[in-house]
């Protein structure tokens, strides 16, 4: 774009807040949004005029130091959003409904919605709702995780103690790539185009560190939490059944047609960290150090991870023909334990707009956003 973008970023909690006082330190015309119903969010941030932002990376704006980036429109009605270039949800995929209902009558052609990020077709869960209200010539892209990691405190502090140097972006449709790139050029350079949107959503970490470390971890959790989860407890039993799963997660990425990297080279991509296998890798990342257990199966690794990420990777699996016993467990067993049937709530190949196609019309719908 010859001009800056103006800003809208949904969600104020602590990857919201962490992605609008980036834009904000660099700038931008930003606003963040969050529901009257998360008004005690809000209210700090209103009388400090901004958010006070501890950065511990050199990566992120300013570098490392105390920074204070101002917001001056901080707010609970969404009808500003019609004059927004790039509008950035940064909250929970089970709660995407919600904002797509609210955001419905606000978006115009040729405005860009980023999910970031957007779980496993998240895109295409907005896409299918875009189609069925008819609204036409919103850009749709998502990232495959989150940038940042750290915490917001009550006050109006946002602690980003890590920042991933480089993270997949997948656009749909895969046409609109280059529209894309140019809206996001400026402001986001870790992100990397990826093959597809599909392959986006499957190139995170989440899907594997977060929800089966977490089941191994039951009895602990139900028994002592919350306790110091460095690396999410992951020991070396607990690896070698990421380590499968993640086998699966390769077997679809390839089926897409993209190049599968093993976690332990997405851990490095993110954060700098080497290690001999995955194991070695993720007990050195800096990110997952000092972190607390979730206290019970409500928490967003199972809630979150499970219908929008899981889910749908076992559904698009059985689209290209490929086997992934370990995530169908995965999913029967975080269902089991959080008392939800996630095979049949979460993001189904029917959510996804994808059901019935075959492998041929699923490659095409991704590049050009019909079958």
């Amino acid at each position: 774009m010859s001009t800056s973008p103006r800003y809208l970023v949904i969600g104020a909690g602590n990857g919201g807040c962490a992605q609008a006082a980036e834009l904000s330190l660099r700038g931008r015309d930003i606003a963040l949004f969050d529901y009257p119903a998360f008004e005690s969010r809000l209210a700090p941030l209103r009388a400090a005029g901004g958010i006070q932002v501890e950065s511990r990376v050199a990566h992120f704006t300013n570098g490392i130091g105390t920074h204070f980036a101002p917001l001056p429109r901080v707010v609970t009605d969404l009808a500003g959003a019609a004059a927004a270039d790039i509008i950035i949800v940064v909250v929970p995929g089970q709660h995407h409904a919600q904002v797509i209902a609210a955001l419905l009558p606000y978006l115009q052609p040729g405005q860009l919605v980023l999910l970031n990020p957007g779980g496993v077709g998240g895109a295409l869960v907005w896409a299918d709702a875009l189609r069925r209200a008819g609204s036409e010539g919103v850009l749709l892209a998502q990232a495959a995780d989150l940038s940042y990691a750290g915490f917001r405190t009550p006050e109006a502090k946002v602690v980003v103690a890590d920042k991933k140097k480089r993270v997949a972006l997948g656009v749909f449709p895969q046409r609109d790539h280059l529209r894309v790139l140019d809206l996001l050029a400026a402001d986001f350079p870790e992100l990397a185009l990826a093959g597809n949107v599909l392959q986006a959503g499957l190139l995170g970490p989440g899907m594997l560190v977060h929800p089966l470390p977490m089941l191994m971890n039951a009895v602990r959790i139900d028994r002592e939490a919350p306790f110091t989860y460095d690396a999410y407890d992951i020991t070396p039993s607990v690896a070698r059944a990421v380590s499968a799963l993640d086998r699966e997660r390769m077997c679809i990425v390839a089926a897409l047609g993209g190049t599968a990297q093993p976690i332990e080279a997405i851990l490095t991509d993110y954060y700098g960290v080497t290690g001999d296998g995955f194991f070695d890798t993720v007990v050195k990342v800096p990110a997952y150090k000092g972190s607390s257990a979730p206290k019970d199966f409500t928490h967003r690794y199972i809630a979150e991870e499970i219908p929008t990420q899981i889910v749908p990777a076992c559904g698009i699996a059985r689209v290209l023909g490929v086997h992934t016993p370990m995530m169908e467990a995965t999913a029967v067993l975080a269902g089991v334990v959080a008392d939800e049937d996630y095979l049949a709530t979460g993001w189904t190949p029917a959510k996804l707009g994808i059901d019935g196609l075959n492998v041929a019309t699923l490659h095409r719908f991704l590049q050009e956003g019909a079958d």
